[in-house]
């Protein structure tokens, strides 16, 4: 069973459903991706780093497997004629400051990337592709782009078939043990969906059900400022830096997205004009006043990005923080058995749902790991057991 249709829990079906599984999904909304996953717009891009760090490594392997992922679905294009609707039109990732720059400039060189992953540009080459002058140079990602995450959670339902089972516009509150099955209960109680495996891929949706509450999870509130075409410049390629901003699809720009704490209004999905003025006002920092709008008529999206402490996505067995031991390593964390979480994913949900997903099928069915044992080691959900160990140890007389 999969909790949850967005980006993460779509994913997991695809990727259980291809070698064999029986998959039910339940989702409390009746359609797929109407939560984090429901922007008009996400972004793929790389992530670069001086020293190629553990983030940078896992959304580079994330990255790769994604593109190959949605070319085997079908593809992608900006005008619906392909089963994903999103463009490889490039992203332009500006630098932020003359530093930043020379990092820009210094990574590109050193790790030598292949021209079609990543290039240097210079502030005149970054301007020309931009549009209007900007002072400093950028990274260019030319098979990155935007993409529609709801048509990507589509297509990767379609693609399993029979296989799967959909339980839709049915939340599921809790989860309980009977034997060696989960079920999984409605409010009300009802047994919506039971099976040997639970994989709880529903976001902020975890923090409610009492195997997953102890993880530490927390939302940030995303605001997505939506602007006319004709009002805003006509971008040949998505630009980010402080704000990312997408070529318009079905005549409509997206400009985002924010960083709001979630507190006691996380649950406000209203849009708040204080948000789309900070949309706006970076935007203007980026493309200059006379690309942007100075005023526009509130509309857009919101959506809460479920993190975890370390920016990292939790991916594999989940552990039972009711167990009673203290473990120092990863196999000694105690887990729930058949109980499995794909959550934390953030803002990089879009390109680390089908590697994460890969990820944890391949534990299921006790193969070899499509990722080095450091970055699986780096995703297990049982690290911030050990975190806290090795907290307590440090502060003990």
């Amino acid at each position: 069973m999969v909790i949850g249709a967005g980006v993460a829990g779509a994913a997991a079906c695809e990727r259980l459903c291809a070698r064999g599984w029986q998959v039910t999904l339940v989702e409390r909304h009746e359609e797929p991706a109407q939560e984090a996953s429901g922007n008009r717009a996400g972004i793929f891009m790389p992530l670069l780093s001086r020293d190629d760090n553990i983030p940078t490594r896992l959304t580079r392997a994330a990255y790769l497997y994604a593109l190959r992922r949605w070319h085997a679905l079908g593809g992608m294009a900006p005008d619906g004629s392909a089963p994903i609707l999103g463009q490889q039109c490039g992203v332009l990732q500006l630098a932020r400051d003359a530093e930043h720059a020379a990092l820009q400039e210094e990574v590109a060189g050193a790790w030598r990337y292949p021209e079609e992953y990543v290039r240097w540009l210079d502030a005149a080459q970054a301007s020309a592709l931009l549009g209007s002058a900007t002072p400093h140079g950028a990274w260019l990602f030319p098979q990155g782009g935007w993409a529609n995450p709801a048509s990507v959670c589509r297509a990767m339902l379609a693609a399993c078939g029979e296989r799967l089972r959909r339980v839709f516009h049915a939340e599921a509150l809790a989860l309980e043990r009977a034997g060696e099955r989960w079920l999984v209960r409605s409010a009300a109680g009802a047994v919506l969906a039971e099976g040997a495996h639970v994989v709880v891929a529903c976001g902020a949706g975890a923090m409610q059900l009492p195997q997953t509450a102890p993880l530490p999870l927390y939302t940030m509130r995303g605001q997505v400022t939506h602007l006319d075409a004709g009002t805003f410049a006509a971008l040949p390629l998505v630009v980010c830096r402080e704000a990312y901003m997408t070529p318009a699809s079905g005549g409509i720009a997206s400009v985002g997205a924010t960083y709001d704490r979630t507190s006691d209004r996380e649950a406000d999905r209203t849009l708040w004009p204080s948000s789309q003025a900070e949309n706006l006002a970076r935007a203007r920092e980026i493309l200059g006043a006379g690309r942007v709008p100075d005023d526009a008529p509130l509309a857009g999206r919101v959506g809460l990005r479920c993190m975890a402490p370390d920016r990292l996505p939790l991916v594999g067995a989940l552990p039972d923080h009711g167990a009673a031991n203290q473990p120092e390593r990863l196999r000694d964390v105690v887990r729930h058995p058949g109980l499995y979480g794909l959550l934390g994913y953030a803002s990089r949900g879009l390109i680390w749902a089908p590697l994460a997903a890969e990820l944890l099928a391949c534990q299921l069915d006790g193969l070899a790991s499509p990722l080095e044992a450091t970055l699986a080691a780096a995703l297990d959900p049982g690290r911030f057991l050990l975190k806290a160990r090795r907290k307590t140890v440090a502060i003990a007389p």
